[in-house]
C-alpha cells in the first residue's frame, strides 16, 4: 500500500472536495482519483460515493472505518520518520519543569558534567502537562515530570523517582507555628500565596480544599517559588509547597496535614517506549535513574 493513497484519502474525507485536496497536497486532481480507485481496488469495497449532479461526495462506512484507522497509522509513521531523523543525531532531547530543575536535576549535573553530557542535553522547560504531550509526540525523548498520583501511560516507560507530601508553609509568628500537625480546615480563615497553575500544587490545593469542604482564598499566584516564601515569611499569607521546598528554609515552619489526601508530589522519570537511545543518551538516562538513590540517601 502506498502510505500517501492514504493522506489523499484522509483530506478527501476531511474535505470532500477532489480540487480543494490537490491543491492542498500540491498535486492534480487525477492524482486523487487514482489513489482512492487504488485504495477500493485493495480493500475489494466502495469507500467514497460521489454525486456527480450535486457534486457532492458521501463517505461509507467502510470508509470511515478506513479514515480512523488511516489516522493512527499516518501518525505513527511521522514518529518512526522523527525517530529515524534524530537516531544519529548527538542530541539529547530532554523535558524539565522549573520546580525540579531548582530542586532536583542540580543532583546530577556533577555526573553529566564528568560524562561530558551536558553539552549534548536540548532542554525544553515547561510544565508537566506540555512535556507529557511533548515525549508522546517524540518532540521529546526524555523527561522528569511531576504528577499529583504515579504516572502511568502505555505509551511511556516511567520510573518514580521520589514521592513527596505536600506542607502547609507558615512564617515563625503564625498562631500555628508551633504544631507540627494541622487539618486543612484550620486554615479556612487564611489567605493562601500559590504557585500558578503551570505547577501541580493548585491539583493538590484543590484535593485538600475538596477533601476540607471550603475554597481557599488565594490572594496572589506566582511561578517565582523564592517570592512565595518571602511573601510568607514576611507574613501576607500561607502556601502550599513541597516538603523538600521549605524544610531546610529558617525563615518558614512547615506543617504536615492528617488529611488522607492521596495527592502527592511524584517525580517521575518517563521515557517514551518507541525511542531507542544510544549509547550517549543511555547514559544520560542512567544518570537521571541514579536520582532515585541520591534523593533516598539525602532523605
Amino acid at each position: 500500500m502506498n502510505t500517501k493513497d492514504l493522506t489523499y484519502f484522509s483530506s478527501l474525507v476531511e474535505l470532500k472536495n477532489y480540487t480543494l485536496v490537490a491543491k492542498k497536497l500540491h498535486v492534480s486532481q487525477p492524482t486523487i482519483t487514482v489513489a482512492i480507485q487504488r485504495l477500493e481496488s485493495e480493500f475489494e469495497t466502495t469507500l467514497i460515493e460521489r454525486d456527480r449532479v450535486h457534486n457532492k461526495l458521501s463517505i461509507t462506512q467502510a470508509g470511515t472505518l478506513l479514515y480512523q484507522r488511516a489516522q493512527q497509522i499516518l501518525k505513527n509513521l511521522d514518529l518512526v520518520k522523527s525517530e529515524i531523523d534524530q537516531i544519529d543525531k548527538p542530541i539529547i532531547r530532554f523535558g524539565l519543569p522549573q520546580l525540579i530543575g531548582s530542586i532536583w536535576f542540580p543532583l546530577v549535573i556533577g555526573d553529566l558534567f564528568d560524562k561530558g553530557l551536558m553539552k549534548y542535553i536540548h532542554t525544553t522547560e515547561s510544565n508537566s502537562d506540555i512535556l507529557l504531550k511533548q515525549i508522546k509526540n517524540s518532540e521529546l525523548d526524555v523527561a522528569l515530570l511531576a504528577t499529583v498520583r504515579p504516572l502511568q501511560s502505555a505509551d511511556l516507560d516511567t520510573v518514580l523517582l521520589a514521592s513527596h507530601p505536600f506542607k502547609v508553609a507558615v512564617n515563625k509568628n503564625h498562631p500555628l507555628a508551633n504544631r507540627k500537625k494541622i487539618t486543612f480546615n484550620q486554615l479556612a480563615s487564611e489567605k493562601f500565596i500559590m504557585l500558578d497553575d503551570s505547577f501541580i500544587h493548585r491539583k493538590a490545593l484543590d484535593a485538600y480544599s475538596l477533601y476540607a469542604d471550603f475554597k481557599p482564598n488565594v490572594i496572589y499566584r506566582s511561578e517565582n517559588i523564592d517570592l512565595i516564601k518571602k511573601m510568607v515569611a514576611d507574613g501576607y499569607g500561607v502556601s502550599l509547597l513541597l516538603s523538600d521546598s521549605i524544610d531546610n528554609d529558617r525563615s518558614l515552619v512547615s506543617l504536615q496535614l492528617e488529611e488522607p489526601v492521596a495527592e502527592r508530589f511524584n517525580l517521575s522519570l518517563a521515557i517514551r517506549k518507541s525511542f531507542l537511545p544510544n549509547e550517549m543518551q543511555r547514559d544520560f538516562i542512567n544518570s537521571l535513574f541514579n536520582l532515585r538513590k541520591i534523593i533516598l540517601n539525602n532523605n
